[in-house]
This record gives structure tokens, sequence and C-alpha cells, in this order.
């Protein structure tokens, strides 16, 4: 059922049912669109339309490619359960998988990432492969605009997504119809093109669109290291903008000073999480004291990217302190004060993995300017290709490890634009140790 927008003088009669005269007599029908009505409400200015996710309406940017699509994704309820629609934005048309038929199939997935280490741990990495491929084969509408999607030159795909449900979209799934071969990556789609995150930023009309710019990051690195997280070895120094912060509160005096010119916040910290947002922390900070108490100018004038290198940085939390209980994360907060783009996660994740992916972005923008969307896929693809080989072989026990190292992988989210680059540059005035 579609509806057409109303003016203020079809609001007053919406119901087309207007009062009777006082004998009872009902008045004669009148024209909605007649200017000789009793009252000339042609004056009055109407309200506003309400301003707020709308995902038919993402106001895309204009420089985004014609192989990128945006994916929106909106919370519902259908049949008294949770569930979510969504909406594919591509080429200039809107795709809509929010009938009764799309709904009756889908429920509140339970497939987070937190849920899925906890089911690895528990029964099996093999089994929970085999659970999270499962899942996606009633997403029929879905599926057939991904393979739309990848039949495209370049193809990107852009996911804002607006639920708790914490949908592990870098793990879309689509089963391969090809022999296998060892440059095979499965089905994984997180590992065949470039996906990308994206989440409403609230800083005004920044909450209602998709502003996401191409940004050109070039500089040092600024690095906050929890001491736990240090390293002997750290390909990270060369390129070191001043004294390594050891403590948040180092970090933030620098954040605040915006003369601090950088290139790329690296950030080596514990994360933990709570649905409690007091304790929810980054690096002991709570989630409310980033949000509310920190200020970053360095970070709005220079337009970095940042590396959130710590468990659960991009899971989100729903806020219940206030009226609009919506979904947030660390993420939002480094957007909103102007980072070009984050990298962060939404599980936990190995030391050792954290500090292999790290290790492994810095020496590629050593040498020159790294997209930082192809480098996260080309990153989960190696860890695909060494899960799926494994797999094929019938090794269980390899198996059981690769396919570990592939969730993990599949941990790592990017929110951004998709032409954003990275390029590192030694400070000037500055000799490489």
């Amino acid at each position: 059922m579609t509806t057409e927008p109303l003016n203020l003088r079809g609001r007053l009669y919406a119901d087309e049912a207007p009062p009777a005269q006082k004998n009872g007599t009902p008045y004669p029908p009148r024209d909605l669109h007649d200017h000789d009505a009793e009252y000339d409400l042609d004056g009055v200015e109407e309200p506003p339309e309400p301003q707020g996710f709308d995902p038919e309406n993402a106001q895309l940017s204009a420089e985004l490619p014609p192989g990128t699509a945006l994916l929106c994704v909106k919370n519902t309820t259908y049949a008294g359960r949770p569930s979510f629609e969504l909406y594919l934005h591509h080429r200039g048309r809107v795709r809509g998988a929010n009938r009764p038929t799309d709904l009756d199939q889908r429920r509140q997935p339970g497939l987070g990432p937190a849920r899925l280490v906890e089911l690895g741990e528990r029964s099996g990495w093999r089994a929970t492969y085999r659970l999270v491929k499962g899942w996606w084969r009633t997403e029929t509408v879905l599926a057939d605009w991904v393979d739309g999607l990848r039949a495209a030159e370049n193809p990107r795909l852009v996911v804002w997504d607006h639920t708790s449900h914490e949908i592990p979209w870098e793990l879309l799934y689509r089963q391969p119809l090809h022999e296998t071969s060892p440059a095979d990556t499965g089905g994984w789609i997180g590992a065949a093109l470039p996906v990308i995150r994206w989440t409403t930023v609230y800083d005004a009309s920044r909450a209602w669109r998709y502003d996401a710019r191409p940004r050109h990051c070039r500089g040092g690195v600024l690095v906050y290291e929890d001491p736990e997280f240090a390293v002997p070895s750290d390909s990270v120094r060369r390129h070191e903008v001043g004294e390594r912060s050891t403590t948040m509160r180092h970090l933030h005096a620098r954040l605040r000073d915006k003369e601090t010119d950088f290139g790329l916040l690296l950030m080596r910290c514990h994360g933990k999480y709570s649905e409690d947002v007091e304790e929810f922390t980054l690096g002991g900070v709570p989630f409310p004291e980033l949000d509310e108490d920190w200020r970053m100018p360095a970070l709005h004038a220079t337009g970095a990217a940042v590396l959130i290198n710590s468990c659960v940085s991009a899971r989100p939390v729903v806020d219940r302190r206030y009226n609009a209980a919506v979904p947030r994360n660390f993420a939002e907060i480094f957007l909103r004060w102007g980072a070009g783009a984050v990298i962060a996660t939404l599980a936990e994740v190995s030391k050792v993995h954290a500090h292999d992916f790290a290790a492994r972005l810095v020496r590629n923008a050593q040498q020159g300017p790294v997209n930082l969307a192809d480098a996260l896929t080309a990153h989960r693809a190696d860890y695909a290709r060494q899960a799926e080989q494994a797999v094929v072989e019938g090794d269980d026990g390899r198996a059981e490890a690769a396919i570990e190292g592939f969730f993990t992988s599949f941990m790592y989210a990017y929110f951004g634009h998709p032409g954003t680059t990275l390029a590192l540059e030694a400070p000037e005035g500055d000799e490489a140790p």
C-alpha cells in the first residue's frame, strides 16, 4: 500500500469525514485542493518532515563510483518478533526486501561476531563455519542483489546497519559454482569484494545521510599503546609522530592540540564490552566519557585514518540513558570528530592477530598509498583461502586452526568511503632510527 504525502489542509480531513452541522446534516464533501475553502491555509508554513535514518533516501554522495552499492538495514517487527528490512541503493535505483514474504523467513539472527566466537570455542570452528554458510540461504533477494553487484566493474558494497542485531555482513556467503583452486576464498563476499561499513553519525544532518568522502590520509603515525601490547620490534617507529602515548590521558592531550599533525592514529589497547555503557570501555575509558568529554580538534584538522586495534571497538551498544535508544559504537565517536576512516573490531581478537594485521597495514602504507577497503579485503582473503584449502583437504585439526584465524580476520570492519587511501611518511625533520 502506498500513500501520497498530505499537505496541512489534507491532514485536517485525512479521515475523509468532515464534521456534521448543528442540525445533524453533514457538510457536503469538500475538495481538499479547493482554494475557496472556508479556511485559507495556503499561507501557513507546514512543519518540516521529521529527519532521521531513512533507508530509502540515504542522500548518497555523488562521489560514489558506479560499481558501489549501499545496503541500508532497518529495524522492524514481524509476527511479534524482531526482524529487519533491507534496501539496496545502486545506480540510482532503490530496491527493497521488506514484504511479508521477505520477513516471514527472516528473524533476529543471533549470529553476531561475538556470538560466533563463543560458538566456535564451545562447539568447534568447523561447525560454526557451516552454520554461517547455511544462515544466509533463505536471504534469496539479498543473494540476487549481490550476484548482480558482483557482475559490475570494481564492485563494492557499503552496509549502513541501523540495527543492534550485529549481523556479520562481511560473512555473507554465496555458494561458489566453480571447482576449488588454491586461490579459492570460498563464497565469502567479504573476501571477494570490499564490504564497507557505515554507522549513523550523530552530528546534525550527518545523522540521516551517508556523507563519507574519499580521503587521502598522509603523514606520520600517532600511537597510543598500552604497555602490555608493546613488542620488541616495531615497524611503526620510523613514522611515529612525537612521543608514544602509553595512557589514554596522554593521548587525549595530543588530540586536543590541533597542531598535532598525523595521517594515522593507531590505538593498541584492551576493549571491554558491556550492555551497560558505563562498563563499555576502550583503554579503560568508559563509552560516555569518550563520547561526551573528549575533544579531538587534531583529528578534525587532519582527517586522519584511525585503527582501533582493540577488542569490540566496533561492536554496537544501545545507550538507554536517552530517549533515542539507538545502537552506537566507538568508531562513531571518531568519525564524528572528523576521522577520514576508521578500522575497528566487531568482537574479540588475539594480540598476535592484532599485531600482524597492524604490521601488514603499516608496511604496505610505507610503500605508498594503500586503499584501506582493499587492504582489509586482502587480509580477509588470505585467511579465507587458508580455511577453504584446509576444509577441502579434509585435515580436521588444520581446518579448526585455519577457520579460527578466518573468523578473527573477519572481525575487522572498515568505516568510511570506498576510495579512501593511506600513505605513511616520516615526520618532517625526523630521521629514521
